[in-house]
């Protein structure tokens, strides 16, 4: 163990590298330096109930997502990981934005943060791809520009409440059927189910993005922050905005891949005033606060402690 002035310095269960307690990720792996606890949000605590029944109806399709994984899905994120390799700016641990990137991971009980990336980009966007155990986060340059730094946490958490809730892999899938893959599935034999397939991805992916959002609003706690960064991402006054989502609501979502934003507010506004949210909250504060207790000594008297003891067994004091 590594002290320093302020917190020590204890080496990752995954790959070894020293990491100031209070970060909890790992500064080289980004993996969890600090144990998940009952404290920790977990999906259950924010999911949206047709979200979670389209992962189970997801999974019941096995072994045939399995199929196209290896041989559609792999060879994607392959391709888009050499792109961003050549054409993205990386996002430091420590940087302003990796701080926010952090700081979501952190209130959202993430096992491990995404590696993240900047693409020069004249359209405000963030999305993720990649797997549960490899995650990857790219944000645009003109996002960052128009957002201020709430708003960024914003679209983070909603990013990172992807991550949490597993929704990776089919995210994935649902737009190589979108994008036509289902022509190269027919060659394999595949043609009878990816009709189904596409139909219900595309369903429970609209489903997915309202999780997201619910993480969201957890992480910033704020109805307006989430509204206003939802008005800058389609370049539109709040009036303008409430007007557009009038308009878009009366049209067929059927074959659309996220809920208008509309819709998207009045499901948050549903969530935000459910005491579902009020004691999802209350565990993210108390796990903030628990943070200052988190280390292998007291921060009083110096005497080694366990790391998640919330009371020093040499001085007996609290660390909270």
């Amino acid at each position: 163990m590594i002290v320093s002035d302020e917190y020590p310095e204890i080496p990752c269960p995954r790959c070894g590298a020293y990491t100031k307690v209070d970060r909890v990720f790992c500064l080289r792996c980004r993996h969890r330096i600090i144990p998940l606890t009952p404290y920790d949000i977990t999906v259950d605590d924010f999911i949206y109930p047709p979200d979670r029944d389209g992962v189970e109806s997801l999974k019941d399709l096995e072994p045939i997502p399995q199929l196209i994984k290896h041989f559609f899905i792999e060879k994607k994120l392959n391709l888009l990981k050499s792109q961003l390799a050549r054409e993205s700016i990386k996002v430091q641990p420590l940087s302003r934005l990796g701080s926010i990137i952090r700081r979501c991971g952190i209130m959202l009980g993430l096992k491990v943060l995404p590696e993240s990336f900047i693409i020069s980009s004249d359209t405000p966007q963030a999305f993720t791809f990649g797997t549960d155990e490899k995650p990857m986060l790219v944000m645009s340059s003109s996002m960052l520009e128009i957002m201020d730094e709430r708003e960024l946490e914003a679209i983070i958490a909603h990013e990172l409440g992807h991550v949490k809730s597993g929704h990776l892999i089919y995210h994935t899938l649902a737009e190589l059927l979108v994008q036509g893959a289902s022509f190269s599935f027919s060659l394999m034999g595949l043609n009878a189910v990816t009709e189904p397939l596409r139909l219900l991805l595309l369903a429970w992916h609209r489903d997915s993005e309202i999780s997201a959002d619910r993480a969201s609003i957890l992480v910033t706690n704020d109805l307006e922050v989430i509204k206003s960064m939802f008005s800058k991402l389609v370049r539109h006054s709040e009036k303008e905005f409430e007007q557009l989502g009038e308009i878009l609501d009366s049209i067929s979502e059927l074959f659309r891949t996220h809920p208008t934003y509309l819709n998207r507010i009045k499901r948050l506004e549903e969530f935000y005033n459910s005491v579902e949210f009020r004691n999802a909250r209350k565990k993210i504060e108390k796990r903030l606060m628990l943070l200052k207790a988190i280390s292998p000594i007291c921060r009083f008297c110096g005497a080694k402690k366990p790391l998640l003891s919330l009371f020093c067994p040499s001085c007996g004091r609290s660390q909270i």
